[in-house]
């Protein structure tokens, strides 16, 4: 039996394409990163389309934490890492982050319920 080894570098990250403000953040991000894997979550439990998920090594991180991690892999983003990959400004990220998620998955909700 032959299975695929997953990179252990890799970085899954996933996000609701049908967001028009998600996708077009997203696209920014696909054209400068290596070794992440985008995915669309719309169509996946709504844990994922509430709040940014990104796993590596088997972790999950969430909200701004997903952030960091993606900004840590693509180029022209990187240098925010230094100054905010620490508790205090990942959890005031996450109290301005909230908020805005909550909006944007409503609208998802709203979306859903129109088509």
């Amino acid at each position: 039996m032959t299975s695929k080894i997953k990179d252990n570098n890799s970085i899954d990250v996933y996000y609701n394409d049908t967001c028009p403000i998600c996708k077009k953040e997203i696209g920014i991000y696909k054209s400068r990163s290596t070794g992440i894997c985008y995915k669309d979550s719309s169509s996946m439990d709504d844990k994922y389309n509430r709040r940014m998920h990104a796993y590596k090594n088997g972790k999950e991180f969430v909200g701004a934490s997903a952030f960091i991690l993606i900004w840590k892999n693509t180029h022209g983003f990187k240098w925010l890492t230094y100054f905010l990959n620490n508790r205090f400004c990942i959890y005031i990220m996450n109290l301005i982050y909230e908020p805005l998620a909550y909006y944007l998955y409503r609208m998802h909700l709203r979306r859903k319920k129109i088509k």
